[in-house]
């Protein structure tokens, strides 16, 4: 008990003063009495980390002159090693999605995942088509006149020659 009230009431290791009725003395050999609380004596048993002698310090040994090696290049933050999460996540999705879609799929947040996407539109990867996303080919020059005529013309039926609507 009066290693405890020396040590303030204050476990030796992580400085704690819970429960400080329960703390324990630790008894090393060759070292002082470490005053342990629950916690620490489960985690750490009979050898704290507290109260070690240093170990002895090594002589150092003088460099010796080497030939400078060229170092590689760090590369920017590992891109190049880590595979790219949004790439490989692209077949998973439907011909066309959003930037969340593409998000959740890849595991990133919002404002990467619309970065990604433009850098992947840049590259030709993809394209955007309005507020979505699309991995199919762009359509021919034909089809997208039609699609456009629709869309402007939607109370319209468009008829061709040789077919009666009737």
């Amino acid at each position: 008990m009066i290693e405890i009230e020396k040590a303030g009431r204050r476990c030796g290791v992580c400085r704690s003063g819970r429960g400080w009725r329960r703390f324990e003395l630790v008894r090393s050999a060759g070292r002082e009495p470490i005053v342990l609380c629950r916690g620490c004596r489960a985690r750490l048993g009979n050898d704290p980390p507290v109260g070690r002698k240093p170990a002895p310090t090594l002589e150092a040994v003088p460099p010796v002159a080497e030939p400078l090696a060229r170092r590689k290049r760090p590369t920017r933050r590992g891109i190049d090693q880590r595979p790219d999460r949004l790439r490989a996540a692209l077949p998973n999705l439907p011909g066309s999605f959003s930037t969340a879609m593409a998000a959740r799929a890849a595991g990133l947040n919002r404002d990467k995942a619309l970065t990604r996407l433009q850098d992947l539109e840049r590259r030709g990867a993809i394209r955007r088509v309005g507020k979505r996303w699309s991995t199919d080919a762009p359509p021919s020059d034909v089809a997208a006149a039609m699609d456009r005529l629709e869309a402007r013309t939607s109370n319209i039926r468009i008829v061709r020659e040789g077919a009666r609507v009737g």
